[in-house]
């Protein structure tokens, strides 16, 4: 295997030649890019940096944490534990300081700066012992390890952009009942912004609507259970969701090809009517309707994306209780966790307040809370979803809605 592991090295401050700080996050401290240099018209722009680091990212890797602390604790496992682009190795440094009952952690990146600079931070840390660094193309990388006996029980790959270069070879490289975890940051194709692009990535239709994101995050989903299926491998969801710039996946990866086929049947299709709204799922292509029943108009479709729950709620739930054990309620991380919980077994879509009042030329835009509550009186499940702040899910028709708005 052409890669190079990490040896002793002295943590200094100009061992690199670039400009670097200390930054503390979780319970490691790092030296990283100094970000203030890499910025245009007060915004720092991480990628413009010689290594690697985004500041926002923390409240991800916090979940990450109490995911991975979750997963440990209720599998009774030792964590082996691949960050495969790690860049100032960050992520997996404070999975082998915050997570419990990890066995070793290998942190990776082609970017020679990177991997000198993971050295002075796993040095910095004293996680020799379990933490080792490779310089190395993360898909030669993930190949050497895809073998049994040599692979992980959890993968984590956080690209810059689309995730699909290295997804063939991260999910092999996982584990029976092991856990792949995905980022995506190409929203554009996923959202329906750049749709050639995101048939030609993800070979999907995308959605140019207001549940745009929901359905970028089911196409991701459909895309990885599709390279599992390939290989008769089952994926399936234990927490997904999407936040600001990214999307983020964390995938049980079980061997069979029966389970495989399973995965695959919960792919199906989602229809949008941009004229009046109405939203239904399709099973199969061929049954699809180009036109709304409603209104006639030309439809827009979105697949094959996936139908199934974003979530595993048993494991949400001790991932949520994790999390406020060990970042507090007031961490932004937690509402997110709680609320996945909460729209868990609500329809793969979703309307926001805005949209249905603007569709249907109401005047006035009626608070969230009270549709919710309109919705429940009338006998209908309805909750909030992490994907929009005006958004609500419900299994009532667009017709039902509508009089709803017209009573508020």
């Amino acid at each position: 295997m052409c890669t190079q592991r990490a040896g002793a090295t002295q943590d200094s401050r100009t061992s690199l030649d670039i400009p670097l700080e200390e930054i503390k996050e979780g319970k490691v401290s790092i030296l990283g890019p100094k970000l203030e240099l890499y910025s245009d018209k007060n915004r720092i722009e991480p990628c413009w940096a010689p290594v690697f680091y985004n500041p926002i990212m923390k409240m991800d890797r916090n979940i990450s944490v109490a995911f991975l602390q979750s997963f440990s604790i209720l599998t009774n496992k030792k964590l082996r534990i691949c960050d495969a682009l790690s860049a100032t190795g960050i992520r997996g440094l404070r999975y082998a300081k915050e997570v419990e009952n990890v066995e070793f952690v290998v942190l990776n990146d082609i970017n020679r700066l990177a991997y000198d600079l993971m050295k002075i931070n796993i040095e910095r840390n004293g996680l020799e012992k379990i933490v080792t660094a490779f310089h190395s193309d993360a898909n030669i990388l993930l190949a050497y390890f895809a073998r049994r006996g040599r692979r992980f029980n959890v993968v984590d790959v956080d690209p810059f952009g689309s995730p699909v270069p290295f997804l063939d070879n991260a999910i092999r490289a996982v584990e029976n009942n092991g856990v792949l975890c995905v980022t995506a940051t190409d929203l554009a194709p996923l959202m329906g912004v750049s749709k050639r692009a995101c048939i030609r990535k993800y070979g999907a239709l995308p959605i140019r609507s207001v549940f745009s994101r929901e359905i970028g995050l089911r196409i991701l989903i459909g895309y990885v259970v599709r390279t599992g299926a390939k290989y008769g491998l089952m994926v399936k969801p234990l927490l997904s969701y999407s936040s600001r710039h990214y999307m983020r996946l964390f995938l049980k990866v079980r061997t069979g090809k029966k389970r495989a086929d399973e995965s695959i049947d919960k792919l199906g299709y989602v229809s949008f009517c941009p004229k009046c709204g109405r939203v239904w799922v399709e099973k199969h292509f061929f049954s699809l309707e180009k036109k709304c029943i409603n209104c006639s108009s030309k439809v827009e479709i979105g697949g094959p994306v996936w139908l199934g729950e974003l979530c595993d709620k048993f494991l949400l739930k001790k991932t949520v209780g994790v999390f406020e054990r060990f970042f507090g309620k007031r961490e932004k991380g937690f509402k997110i966790l709680k609320c996945i919980l909460e729209e868990s077994s609500m329809p793969p879509y979703f309307y926001t307040t805005d949209f249905i009042a603007k569709t249907y030329r109401f005047k006035k835009e009626p608070i969230l809370s009270s549709i919710i509550r309109a919705l429940e009186d009338m006998g209908y499940k309805a909750t909030r979803t992490h994907f929009s702040s005006k958004g609500f899910k419900t299994y009532a028709d667009i017709s039902t809605i509508v009089e709803i708005y017209k009573s508020l």
